[in-house]
């Protein structure tokens, strides 16, 4: 996978059947982060999740709203939503963001943010688009100018398609929901998705 732009993918919301065989699937299949965001499932189930995952890979999940599972399982991190207060530790921390605003101020210890929606949403009805990605453009270029800044991912329907707009936008990863749990076979979806990522980065870096 290329370096060029990073792929996170985010759970869906509900349990699927034999997810933590799917997750295993795409960790081993070169995916770098899986947040395992489900608002409305206890804490005790995404523990049961977790157990469910190979130890080697839990350093690649990324977990939202139950920081109380921190201190038990050696995940990669944790996610904060927009208002959430910042988690004190040594692991990956990031956060979701949504006005532009809010880009011009980025919290240094943050390691990435995800951004959006960014194109109207595959998974959440009626989660549209409310920036025009020009603007977002614009404010990514001056962040580009400090090296040290948090990463910033681009969140909300995000399909192949979009790849070449969202890499010469300047974000540094995408986010991906809908595109992958919206498909027959979500490790393929991931795949499929890698390969793009590569060939726009090969294009861009003169290769073909």
């Amino acid at each position: 996978m290329s370096s060029a732009l990073r792929i996170a993918v985010i759970s869906s919301p509900n349990f699927q059947n034999g997810e933590p065989k799917i997750v295993t699937d795409l960790l081993d299949s070169g995916l770098e982060k899986f947040h395992l965001r489900k608002p409305d499932h206890s804490v005790t189930k995404l523990a049961k999740f977790l157990d469910a995952i190979p130890k080697r890979q839990l350093k690649k999940i990324i977990l939202h709203r139950a920081p109380e599972l921190l201190k038990d399982y050696p995940v990669g991190g944790y996610h904060h939503t927009s208002h959430e207060s910042l988690k004190s530790f040594r692991r990956s921390r990031s956060r979701s963001l949504h006005k532009l605003k809010e880009l011009s101020n980025l919290e240094p210890e943050l390691s990435y943010v995800f951004f959006g929606p960014v194109y109207h949403s595959i998974s959440k009805v009626g989660h549209k688009a409310k920036v025009p990605l020009a603007d977002i453009r614009k404010n990514l270029a001056k962040l580009s100018r400090n090296p040290q800044r948090p990463l910033v991912y681009a969140l909300g329907g995000i399909r192949r398609n979009k790849i070449g707009y969202i890499m010469d936008a300047g974000f540094d990863g995408v986010a991906l929901l809908g595109s992958i749990w919206g498909k027959p076979n979500p490790v393929h979806a991931f795949k499929e998705f890698a390969l793009t990522v590569d060939s726009h980065a090969s294009r861009l870096n003169g290769r073909f």
